[in-house]
This record gives structure tokens, sequence and C-alpha cells, in this order.
């Protein structure tokens, strides 16, 4: 009994620990011409993603490019006002 208790509780816990998402395949878009704007990230439902640090993993982005993404939302605003202000975490080719 103390078994089946213990690997429960293991269980949970390392599941309830891991606070990674899955990453999410998005397309790099430029909307340099828009006020304000520069490449976003359009996700496959067409939620549109505004990178704050997108230089960080990709130099020389191309127009849809598509990579897999994990990201943690930022609260804020920005002047190109097309999605979700968002910090990349991890960048897949």
């Amino acid at each position: 009994m103390k078994s089946i208790i213990y690997f429960t509780f293991l269980t949970f816990f390392l599941n309830g620990c891991s606070s990674d998402k899955e990453c999410v395949e998005v397309k790099l878009k430029n909307l340099t011409g828009l006020d304000g704007c520069g490449w976003v990230l359009e996700q496959v439902d067409g939620t549109v993603l505004e990178p704050l640090n997108l230089e960080g993993f990709e130099n020389s982005p191309n127009e849809n490019q598509k990579v897999c993404i994990t990201y943690d939302e930022v609260d804020g605003g920005s002047i190109c006002m097309v999605g979700k202000l968002v910090k990349i975490k991890t960048w897949e080719e």
C-alpha cells in the first residue's frame, strides 16, 4: 500500500512540476511595413505572437520560415499591437 501511495505522489509531483509547454509550430512573418512592427510569429491557428527576443535565436529570419518554439507570455503593450508579446524560450528548426 505504501508503494502505491509513493508511486501516485511521485507521478503527480513529476507531472505537476513540468511547466514547459510543448513546442508550438510557427511561421515567421515580416510586418516591418506597418508602423512599429517587425518580425512576428504566426501560429497554425492564425494567432500572432510578437517576440521580444527573436534576435537571440535567429539573425537572418526568412519570410514563411517554419520553426517550433516554446515561449512565455509577457505582460505589456507594443506599438505594433497585432499579437501577444512573448519571450522565446526554445527554438527548433
